[in-house]
Order: structure tokens, then C-alpha cells, then sequence
């Protein structure tokens, strides 16, 4: 019986305080799609900055004379870059390319995507230069041996290049949780008028039943359950929106780099893992505003 009143005291609640209701439903969905949005952008920039981990090296541009010479790094000058480089216990690999194997990579690389580049660089632009796989990618210590000899031109660190693209997804990250935080406070005062709004409506009728002995729990539970209820609606709009806008938009839009494995792909899989965890959090976080705010607004 008891239960019974409770839940029929909220929906009754949420018909009475119904644009308040709708408000908090809207603000709750917002707050809880943006933090989902900011895990799975966390997520993103983790696994993208692995990938290109796995494929990064420190390139290491020789001068002119070895560029114009030597073909397979048989030159005394080459040959003692190289050897320096492999004796280091932190070098996995090291990889001669020749200019001309430089300039050909080059064209693999660009002449799809920008054909005006390729044909306005002309094949001698291009340096003869060593490629160094890293044990450590972040680690570039063991180039330290060769990067003041005579022969060795630019040293090209690809981790910064990594960590400049892993910074942008940072930032975006930051600035979805930001607006996260706005609009969980938003949501949190929302809960706090709509209980104090309705405690005030039902004053008279919470009074008489104080005096007839109704405990402190049946009188409360009704408000508490009502911002539940509206927390609750609001975590599975954000579900949805979430879910709905992965397959509609992010996907579509993202294709190209998630085949060519420059972004790491949102995976559903992400999204059913944060979202119940961050749609709970949610829902305790509207529970317990809703009990506080009651009893302060006992007391006075």
C-alpha cells in the first residue's frame, strides 16, 4: 500500500509540475550525452595515439653528400650513423632510404590525395635519411649519439607530431566536460526548485499526515522518486541521442580516417560500457539532491 502511494504521489507530481519536469528531462539528457560524448572523445585520443605509437620513428636526415652518393648507406659517413644507432639497446630498427627511395615514398604517399604537391616537387628535395623504430617511441635517447655529427642534417621526431594531434582531441575532450559540468549544475538547482516547488503544493496535505503518523519516508519518497523518475527519463533520451547520432553522423563522417587508421573508430561497444555508468551516476546525483533539498527545506 505504502509503495503504492508513493508512486502514485510522483506521477501525480510530475503531471503537476509537468514543464519543470520536461526541463529537467531535457537539461539531464544534455549533461549525461556530453559526458558520455567526453569519455568516448578520452577514449579516441588513448587508442589513436597507440596506433600511431606503433607506427612512429624518428627519421633522421643526412646531408647533401651522402643524399647525392650513396645508394644502400655504404658510405663511411652513413655506415657510422647507422652503427652508433643499432648499438643502442633502445633502437629496434634502422631503415636506410635513398633520396630517390625517399622521393618515391613521397609520391606514394601524397599523389592521391594532393597531385599539385607531387608535381611541383622535384625529385632532389628530398634527403637520403635514416628511419629509427624506437623500443620506447617516446623515448628518443638513443638518437642522442648522432644528432651533433657533421653528417646528420635534421632529426624529424614524429612523437610530437603525435602528441600535438592527441592534444586536439584533448582539448575537444576538455571542453565537452566542461559544458558537461555546466549543465549537470543546471540540472541539479532544476531538481531543487521542482522539489521545493512541489513540497510547497503539497504542504497542507504533508502536514496532515505528519499528524496522523505517517512516517518521514512516505512523506519524502514521493519528491525523491519524482526527480528520479525525470533523471531516469532523461539518461535513456541520452542513450538514444548518443546511440543515434554514432551510427547517423559520427560514423558516416569519420569513414575515410577510421580506414586509413588515422582516428581510432567509437566502438558501440564504448558507449554501452560509459553510458549506464555515467546514466547511474546521474540518477544518484538527482536522488541525493532531492533528499538534501527536502530536508533543508523541513527545517525551515
Amino acid at each position: 500500500m505504502q509503495i503504492k502511494f508513493v508512486l502514485r504521489e510522483a506521477f501525480k507530481g510530475l503531471g503537476r509540475n509537468l514543464t519543470m519536469t520536461i526541463a529537467l528531462v531535457i537539461t539531464t539528457a544534455i549533461s549525461v550525452a556530453l559526458v558520455v560524448a567526453g569519455v568516448l572523445v578520452s577514449n579516441m585520443a588513448r587508442e589513436t595515439q597507440e596506433i600511431y605509437l606503433e607506427r612512429v620513428e624518428v627519421m633522421i636526415q643526412l646531408d647533401e653528400e651522402i643524399s647525392n652518393t650513396d645508394q644502400d648507406c655504404s658510405s663511411a659517413a652513413c655506415v657510422e650513423v647507422k652503427e652508433l644507432l643499432e648499438a643502442d639497446d633502445g633502437v629496434e630498427t634502422v631503415t636506410y632510404r635513398s633520396r630517390e627511395d625517399s622521393y618515391q615514398r613521397f609520391v606514394e604517399v601524397f599523389q592521391d590525395t594532393d597531385p599539385v604537391l607531387v608535381e611541383e616537387t622535384s625529385p632532389d628535395a628530398l634527403p637520403a635519411a635514416l628511419h629509427v623504430r624506437l623500443v620506447n617511441p617516446t623515448d628518443t635517447a638513443p638518437v642522442d649519439a648522432v644528432r651533433d655529427l657533421p653528417q646528420v642534417d635534421t632529426i624529424v621526431d614524429q612523437v610530437e607530431e603525435v602528441r600535438s594531434a592527441t592534444d586536439n582531441l584533448n582539448s575537444i575532450r576538455n571542453a565537452t566536460f566542461l559544458l558537461a559540468f555546466v549543465q549537470a549544475v543546471a540540472a541539479i538547482f532544476l531538481i531543487a526548485n521542482m522539489v521545493q516547488i512541489a513540497a510547497y503544493n503539497r504542504s497542507t496535505e504533508i502536514g496532515i499526515m505528519r499528524m496522523v503518523g505517517a512516517s518521514r519516508w512516505i512523506t519524502q519518497a514521493p519528491f525523491v522518486l519524482e526527480a528520479v523518475v525525470a533523471s531516469f527519463i532523461g539518461v535513456v533520451l541520452a542513450g538514444l541521442g548518443v546511440f543515434a547520432a554514432k551510427s547517423t553522423i559520427v560514423d558516416s563522417s569519420l569513414a575515410s580516417l577510421y580506414q586509413s587508421q588515422l582516428l581510432a573508430p567509437i566502438r558501440t561497444s564504448d558507449i554501452w560500457v560509459s553510458w549506464p555508468l555515467v546514466g547511474i551516476a546521474a540518477i544518484l546525483a538527482a536522488a541525493i539532491t532531492a533528499s538534501v533539498t527536502l530536508r533543508a527545506y523541513v527545517r525551515k
